[in-house]
């Protein structure tokens, strides 16, 4: 299912393109992969293997420069969860970036716009969820997030255990209000985190 968004004001002319995992093609796998390379060069190692990390992600949201050039990405999946003695539909959202040379010129805040709108019209879900370093939280809340302070659970693919994460979790509004989400209680991803 390759579709294209509709385009929300950027400094920049970027082209949306909402793609299933399994339209990707080759060429979009080596150009995710360079673009993460390039966001979080720690990580190379992981990167130069594969194009997306824990839970295997549903769709990939891609924004393009009019030349073709990928400016930014992320992945998802929609999940049924439990948080507390609820069931919540979510999409869990992983492998953010955008390109260094982008970085600070509204792009990242364009994809996440455009990810929200997706998740509300195109694919809803009640609420996107991820996880973070606390260094970005600030980015993430002024894009919409809220974080919340429930533990969470989750499937540890690399160590191949159940455990409890301490990275920061945050909740973006999508069919739901902000004020639906179940406050207390832990949250199980019921699987791997994204």
């Amino acid at each position: 299912m390759a579709t294209s968004l509709d385009l929300l004001p950027t400094s920049l002319p970027l082209v949306a393109r909402l793609i299933a995992e399994n339209d990707l093609t080759a060429h979009d796998r080596r150009n995710i992969r360079s673009l993460l390379i390039a966001a979080y060069p720690q990580y190379e190692h992981l990167w130069t293997q594969q194009d997306f990390w824990g839970g295997p992600a549903e769709y990939r949201l891609l924004l393009l420069e009019r030349t073709g050039r990928l400016a930014a990405h992320l992945g998802f999946a929609r999940r049924l969860i439990k948080v507390g003695e609820e069931a919540v539909l979510i999409a869990g959202i992983g492998a953010v970036a955008v390109l260094p040379d982008l970085q600070g010129q509204q792009v990242g805040r364009q994809l996440l716009r455009d990810l929200r709108q997706c998740l509300c019209r195109d694919l809803p879900v009640d609420f996107g969820f991820l996880q973070c370093r606390d260094a970005v939280v600030g980015f993430y809340a002024k894009a919409g997030f809220s974080r919340i302070g429930q533990q969470v659970r989750s499937f540890d693919p690399d160590k191949r255990l159940w455990q409890i994460d301490d990275a920061a979790a945050m909740v973006l509004p999508a069919k739901a209000p902000i004020d639906t989400w179940p406050a207390h209680g832990l949250i199980d991803l019921m699987g791997m985190p994204w």
